[in-house]
């Protein structure tokens, strides 16, 4: 690992898909760094090498944690579950610029985000536009090193999933054998493999801005 003072990883975005997946990965190798998750309630899974700090992402400048040199974002919502686009900004850009700036405060050289396939800030699709506009916002904040990672849709199972959710699940499923050569650039990925290529990443050299499509994302994860 990248971290070999043994300096925790700071991670937000710990009750989510890829978050969830993420922690757990990253708490396998039980003589590496623990995990510091920044929540917006509590997990009920902290001790041992995972602490929670229980904030309000809106109001993060004030929240203590301690020093890191690596930090893995995966904070994001829906337009449906956010209730309207400005709702939806205020996870997808302005929790995630807050978290960046909360990790830099806290030494981190190396950020981590997950981001989504065919982010771009002059897109003329909202969400598009939106994860572009946060991969900016990530990319000026000072860091080292930055990864974004641009899955396409994510599998897997969320405790609060819609029925429409779940049916995309089974379809997706369905169709993804299919997709190989140029399609895999849309090939429905498990948040478990995403999980799998952000601690892939974690664990080299990370210099720069690095972005991780979803056919290197389906590699690295394997």
């Amino acid at each position: 690992m990248e971290n070999q003072d043994l300096t925790p990883f700071l991670v937000a975005g710990a009750s989510g898909l890829v978050g969830g997946a993420l922690v757990r990965r990253l708490l396998e190798d039980e003589t590496g760094p623990g995990v510091v998750a920044v929540v917006r309630r509590p997990l009920g899974g902290a001790g041992g090498r995972l602490t929670e700090v229980v904030a309000d992402f809106g109001r993060l400048e004030g929240v203590a944690v301690p020093p890191v040199r690596t930090a893995l974002c995966a904070l994001g919502t829906t337009i449906a579950r956010a209730g309207s686009e400005v709702a939806f900004r205020a996870v997808d850009v302005e929790a995630v610029a807050a978290f960046a700036r909360l990790a830099r405060r806290a030494g981190a050289t190396r950020f981590l985000l997950v981001s989504a396939l065919g982010a771009d800030p002059r897109s003329r699709v909202f969400y598009n536009r939106t994860k572009g506009e946060a991969e900016e916002t990530v990319k000026s904040v000072g860091f080292d090193g930055v990864a974004l990672f641009r899955p396409s849709l994510l599998v897997g199972e969320r405790a609060d999933s819609r029925p429409a959710e779940r049916a995309a699940i089974v379809v997706s499923g369905l169709v993804s054998w299919a997709m190989a050569g140029p399609l895999a650039r849309w090939k429905p990925v498990p948040s478990e493999v995403v999980a799998a290529a952000m601690v892939a990443v974690a664990g080299g050299v990370l210099a720069g801005v690095r972005i991780v499509e979803n056919d290197e994302i389906h590699r690295l994860g394997a």
